[in-house]
């Protein structure tokens, strides 16, 4: 088993409020697409962001609100499933783009090592606390605060806030299974969570290839 640790200014526009009309309109046509200046009036251009940034809360917003919608209109069941489909081709997309710049990941190890610790700080502003295996050889992340959870650590039932749980776990789930998919880990994801342990909780994660292996010895 491993532990896992976890990981910007721009200079001022030149004023051209004094110029003649006629100068303005020449340092205005002179600036190259997606450039700043350096602060002696030359024009630089701006590094491209790798990656498109979603702060963490509106993500947290949209995929609670997604969340109680589809339970309200299809039911917990339905909502889950449709929950960890989003997640897949958000998981894909974000993996593609945070990726795109280094080099090839190639073991699953390493996916999966990317996955806890660059996309986890990336989604959840820290890395998992833990990457371990088990012994049928699934991988289990775990997050002994994971924020999405936070606001359901105290009233309800059990039962419900479980089912609630769980429920706000299936879009993380797809997210983890798109991320894996376009490192080219082919995978099931599956979330466990301990109502007395909240905001804890894990994802076991099953490569397709381990579970052929077993399905062909059974």
């Amino acid at each position: 088993s491993s532990h896992l640790g976890s990981r910007s200014s721009s200079s001022p526009l030149p004023r051209t409020e004094s110029l003649p009309s006629a100068a303005r309109l020449s340092a205005s046509s002179s600036r190259p697409s997606g450039a700043m200046a350096d602060g002696h009036g030359q024009w630089k251009r701006r590094a491209e962001p790798t990656v498109m940034e979603v702060p963490e809360t509106t993500l947290l917003y949209v995929a609670l609100e997604m969340a109680r919608d589809l339970r309200e209109r299809c039911g917990t069941d339905a909502a889950m499933v449709q929950l960890q489909s989003v997640g897949f081709s958000t998981g894909v997309r974000l993996i593609t783009r945070l990726t795109s710049t280094r080099f090839p990941i190639t073991q699953e190890r390493s996916a999966m090592k990317y996955v806890c610790k660059d996309l986890w700080v990336f989604l959840f502003r820290k890395s998992a606390d833990r990457l371990q295996t088990d012994r049928r050889g699934n991988y289990i992340i775990q997050d002994k605060s994971f924020r999405w959870l936070e606001k359901l650590t105290g009233g309800g039932r059990d039962s419900e806030v479980h089912e609630v749980a769980l429920l706000h776990l299936a879009f993380p789930c797809g997210i983890i299974r798109g991320a894996l998919s376009a490192l080219g880990v082919d995978c099931t994801v599956a979330a466990d969570v301990q109502v007395s342990s909240l905001p804890s909780c894990t994802f076991t994660v099953t490569f397709k290839s381990l579970e052929e292996e077993r399905a062909a010895t059974a």
